[in-house]
């Protein structure tokens, strides 16, 4: 017989195609892949059989030529079919549902709460928290865990709030003029709140590679569990020296110089990390106890620390240290005091910064990205937990005619399970011991991820399925817990089945009008938004309010060839006319003023104003599907946070906003 390979295939007459097919996709099925998809046109799309194979042996399968089907298929059925309780089980409301687990395959059982004390079983209600069962069999013991969680998250606005949307790294100040820190975002949380504003969001605050790599993209993070010191201030810290003080010139850039702003504030924190290691007392102390409660800190400064003197992403490192094993030879002990030191500074501030906002009944709206730079931390240290050999992605649409690739690695949906979700549980409780609303990046990833196997295009890749029901459970107890809430980003090709389970749950959805718009004269152009969405006239995926409906968004997109003339001009002439429709419909001139009126008279529970649409900016903060062609990410405000706070435009704004948002519907 000959293999099945990762080209092309070639089948005996003597083996059926249509028997090999049918075999291969029903074992595809048992490892929560979707041999098919409808994609935006309606249209079914089917695997090939290539992207199946690749896709099965990397979940481990053992499929490697066509004589492994059968017996692969005969052997994931026996694997199944001998569990006696599945790895992970959801207690909605504290109940065990009967179809979740049958006393009678299990037989003698315990109960482990999550405080370390044992419960009769089966339990009546179980507490909120994370469980353990326990079966003792032949010598053996399975643990399974056991979320015991509320149906619905929490939500911490009530009302009809509002707020407003800026990129920290945008901000500027005569305090520090080359690009925003946190005491940026602080200042600005300060004014908002005088203004009556109560959401404050911005993007990731990850850290991120700005030297050997370099990718500053928020939405390419090293790390979920850790944050990014580039946003550090250190004049706030008792270690900065003072012969450092000295106030900086404004930058004539309008773009902020990454590379520069890391050497020039790396050189003061590695000035001040030595101060602190070269003395003992009680900020030392603090750093010491941060460093006990956090084992992972210490691994994340050698990883730093290894990347740094090798100046190059793990992925290209020798044998031992891809796999996990560092030696205090491998790095610079003055780069892992660094790291360990500027890391620990960052949470400081981070808690000063949470600790500001909840002063002023303010909410901090953080963003959680859906994946992370493929040579990061946390890929590195949890190997076991990510794909090798898979990109995440997206399927062609009519603007990516091929698909997307967003070139980072995914989750193994079995390893996560296995692993009783410990990594997934941190990386949201990072976030949440600052943030009191959050955003899920690609929500419907909690249910399905669009995997691509190397070497192949968007239009070959595969859904594979997640326990998605299990993630929402940990997303209601850690909102409780934290008294947070939670937003999915559900824009774009999402199946309706998702937003009802968003519903379900209390997950916040998004409105953006500019998404929302619609050209079809049998519905209304703008429909109203929903008590449960966070509304905004657009995202940072998206050009500028001024730009859209001016259709300044249709000639960069003819400039960088993703539309050709003709479809241009097509284009321009629909905007045209949306135009018109939409001033008809606001019944105003002033199309920015009567849709951000139109969004604060809705009964959205949050309504968003990004602060560069208040003065019409044009320019983009990120094209989609651009690197080099354009400064993503990397665009500072037009006005600094002295002139933002000034301005009588923004004040007169949001007077009108606050009147809008506090008017009945």
């Amino acid at each position: 017989m000959t293999a099945l390979t990762r080209g092309r295939h070639a089948y005996p007459l003597c083996y059926a195609l249509t028997s090999v097919k049918s075999k291969l996709v029903e074992l595809a099925k048992l490892y929560g892949i979707q041999p098919s998809y409808v994609d935006m046109r309606e249209k079914t799309q089917k695997a090939n059989i290539d992207t199946l194979l690749m896709v099965l042996q990397s979940l481990g399968a053992p499929v490697s030529k066509s004589d492994d089907i059968k017996s692969a298929l005969q052997a994931r059925k026996q694997e199944l079919a001998a569990r006696k309780i599945e790895p992970v089980i959801v207690a909605w409301n504290g109940k065990l549902a009967q179809s979740s687990i049958n006393v009678s395959k299990i037989g003698d059982a315990s109960l482990i709460l999550e405080d370390g004390s044992t419960s009769s079983w089966p339990p009546a209600r179980l507490p909120m928290g994370y469980h353990k069962i326990l079966i003792c069999r032949n010598g053996h013991t399975h643990e399974t865990l056991v979320i015991s969680a509320p149906k619905r998250a929490h939500f911490p606005v009530s009302g009809r709030a509002w707020g407003i949307f800026a990129p920290v790294y945008g901000l500027h100040s005569k305090r520090n003029p080359g690009a925003g820190t946190l005491t940026e975002l602080e200042s600005l949380i300060d004014w908002m709140d005088e203004m009556g504003g109560q959401v404050a969001a911005t993007l990731p605050l990850l850290p991120t590679f700005l030297d050997k790599p370099f990718e500053p993209s928020p939405y390419s993070p090293i790390s979920r569990l850790f944050w990014n010191e580039f946003y550090l201030s250190p004049e706030r810290s008792p270690e900065y020296p003072i012969h450092d003080s000295a106030s900086r010139a404004p930058s004539a850039s309008p773009l902020v110089d990454y590379r520069r702003e890391m050497v020039r504030k790396r050189r003061v924190l590695e000035k001040m990390s030595r101060s602190l290691f070269e003395q003992s007392g009680r900020r030392r102390e603090q750093m010491e106890e941060a460093v006990r409660m956090n084992p992972a800190l210490s691994v994340y400064a050698q990883f730093r620390a290894v990347t740094d003197k090798a100046g190059t992403g793990w992925r290209n490192w020798p044998s031992r240290l891809k796999g996990g094993l560092i030696r205090e030879s491998d790095y610079r002990q003055d780069d892992f005091r660094y790291h360990l030191y500027a890391q620990w500074l960052v949470q400081e501030q981070m808690q000063q910064l949470s600790e500001r906002a909840a002063r002023s009944s303010c909410v901090l709206y953080l963003d959680l990205p859906a994946g992370l730079h493929a040579d990061g931390f946390d890929i590195w240290r949890y190997q076991n937990l990510f794909v090798q050999g898979i990109s995440v992605g997206a399927p062609p649409d009519p603007l990516f005619t091929s698909g997307q690739n967003w070139s980072f690695p995914p989750m193994n949906p079995e390893a996560l399970r296995a692993d009783q979700y410990r990594y997934l549980i941190a990386v949201v409780r990072n976030h949440l011991r600052y943030a009191r609303m959050l955003r899920i990046d690609h929500v419907m990833g909690l249910h399905r991820l669009f995997w691509i196997p190397d070497g192949m295009t968007g239009d070959q890749g595969v859904y594979v399925r997640y326990p998605a029901d299990e993630i929402y459970a940990i997303l209601s107890v850690e909102s409780h817990r934290y008294g947070a809430g939670i937003v999915g980003e559900n824009l774009g090709l999402v199946p309706e089945s998702v937003n009802r389970a968003l519903s379900r749950h209390n997950i916040r959805k998004l409105y953006v009008v500019q998404a929302e718009i619609s050209q079809d004269s049998r519905h209304r152009l703008l429909k109203k938004p929903k008590t449960d969405s966070v509304a905004s006239l657009n995202t940072h995926d998206m050009a500028p309010f001024r730009s859209f409906v001016d259709g300044l968004d249709i000639d960069d997109r003819l400039d960088l060839k993703f539309v050709d003339r003709k479809d241009a001009g097509k284009e321009r002439k629909d905007r045209r006319r949306l135009r018109k429709s939409l001033r008809d419909f606001l019944k105003t001139k002033d199309l920015f003023q009567g849709s951000i009126e139109f969004l604060g008279k809705s009964k959205a529970g949050v309504v968003l104003i990004n602060l560069e649409d208040v003065w019409e900016e044009t320019q983009p903060q990120n094209v989609p599907a651009t690197t080099k062609q354009r400064p993503n990410w990397r665009r500072r405000l037009r006005y600094s946070i002295e002139q933002i706070r000034e301005s009588d435009k923004m004040q007169k704004l949001f007077e009108r906003v606050n009147k809008a948002r506090s008017s009945r519907t």
